[in-house]
This record gives C-alpha cells, structure tokens and sequence, in this order.
C-alpha cells in the first residue's frame, strides 16, 4: 500500500503539522487527544500550534514518539495468544473487557471524528463518493458493534464468569444448573465464528484501504485507522475463539460431569 507511514521518530518543533502526520500516521491520533485536529493546523508548525493551544511541545513530542515505538512494536497474533494462554478465565476476561472499552472510548469516537470532520470539496470524485458512504455506514457499524459488545458482556461473558465461579466453589454448583440448560459455549463459538468479519462493509467500501500518491492526507490517515482497527478486531476475535470459549467449554464440561456424579446419590 503505497503512502504508508513510516517509523522515524525523529520529531521537531519546525516541523509542519501536514509533514508530521505524513511521515506517521498514528501521530494523528496523538494530536487528537491533545485537542489538535491535525487538517485544521495542516500549514503551521508544531510549534506554533502548540503555542495558540497553550500546549508544552515537548510533553507532546513525547507522546508521540511513544505511540509510535508501540505501533512499531505491537505483539503478533501468536505472541500475544500465547501470552493470554495462560491466563486464568477471569484475566482473559478482563482483558477483553478492558479492550471493549478501549474500542468505545477511544478508537470508535476518533474515527468517528474523522469520518464526520472530513469535507470532500477537492478531493476526486472517486473519494467524494467513499466519504459520502461513510458518513452513512459508519456511524450504523459504530452502533451495531457497541451493541454487539453490550451483548456479548452481558451474556457470555456473565455465563463464562457464573460458571468458573461455580467450578472454584465461589458459588454454589446449583446456580448453575439453569443456565446450563439455557446456554451453550458450543453454540456461543458457532455464532461467534459467523459474526467474526464485522468490517466487511466499511473494508468493501474504501477497497481494502487502498491509497496512493495522490490520496488526500485525511484519508490516508482514516484508512489507516480503519485497517488498524481491523487489525485489532481480528486480534480480539482470535483470543476470544482460541482461548476464552476453549477454557469455558473444558469448564462447562467439567461442571456438567461433576453435577452428574452428585445426581447419582441423590
């Protein structure tokens, strides 16, 4: 993909903000959290910008040397899945929680932004079209996938959590013999697996993310937030497939044979 930012940390106070987010992507969203849409300061340096916003230059250039040594360093698939492997469930289900909301608070309103803030006057038809479909696409994805969150918490998550508690004698093994006829992991992992591909839409509508020379500055930034967060969706999904529902399904299994033997002296 052609026009993709690069690692170089090497960031100065005289450099313009346009320049900045251009050699790295992910300083873009550095630059939002400190209040600084970068395509409303594109043409000024980043030390005047921080001036007229009353920001310390160097805290900034901090943070963003930062993100971009942890962009450059993120874990791969099988690093991270053999790390979390051998958490507990209830760790592991901190994590994807604490992960949901990273996604609600942070990733989904700054693309959001992004989609909402981006005026097309300029940009080729071709973009002007995409934009147009985003502004309607995106905020239905927004909405679905923090539904699907909501849910997923609320019903996997609470059952995975009913049953180790259950198992570790947290609660009595009684409080679990309805839900166990009400769900299933088996079926929870079969739904899940069908559900995987949440961005197909929005990754069929920008064509896979596909940029060139000539693609608007905004754009590239928006699409590499996108594929980002795909990226990290897939990351999610993987640890939720091949960690998570294999442990709570061994569990269930193991409460289901231990309320069994206890059934036959009653």
């Amino acid at each position: 993909m052609e026009g993709k930012s690069n690692n170089n940390t090497d960031f100065k106070t005289s450099e313009k903000i346009s320049a900045l987010v251009s050699r790295n992507y992910v300083s873009a969203a550095v630059l939002h959290y400190f209040g600084i849409d970068f395509y409303n300061h594109s043409h000024k340096t980043l030390a005047q910008t921080c001036r007229e916003r009353g920001i310390d230059a160097t805290i900034l250039i901090k943070h963003l040397e930062e993100a971009v040594r942890k962009k450059r360093n993120t874990s791969s698939f099988k690093t991270l899945n053999q790390h979390i492997s051998h958490y507990p469930i209830e760790l592991v289900i901190d994590y994807l929680k604490n992960a949901h909301r990273i996604f609600m608070r942070r990733s989904l309103p700054y693309m959001s932004k992004l989609v909402n803030d981006c005026n097309s006057k300029g940009f080729e038809e071709h973009y002007k079209m995409v934009i147009e479909d985003l502004k309607i696409a995106f905020p239905l994805f927004a909405e679905d996938f923090i539904h699907h969150i909501f849910e997923e918490e609320s019903s996997l998550f609470d059952y995975i959590t009913l049953l180790d508690n259950a198992f570790y004698g947290k609660i009595p093994m009684t409080k679990v013999f309805y839900p166990m006829k009400e769900h299933s992991i088996s079926r929870f992992l079969r739904q899940h697996q069908q559900d995987d591909d949440e961005m197909e839409g929005i990754r069929e509508l920008t064509n896979n993310y596909k940029i060139d020379k000539q693609t608007p500055l905004l754009i590239k930034v928006l699409y590499s937030e996108l594929k980002d967060f795909e990226t990290e969706l897939k990351i999610h999904a993987d640890i939720e497939n091949r960690i998570l529902l294999p442990k709570a399904l061994k569990l269930e299994l193991k409460l289901k044979q231990n309320i069994a033997e206890k059934s036959k002296f009653n």
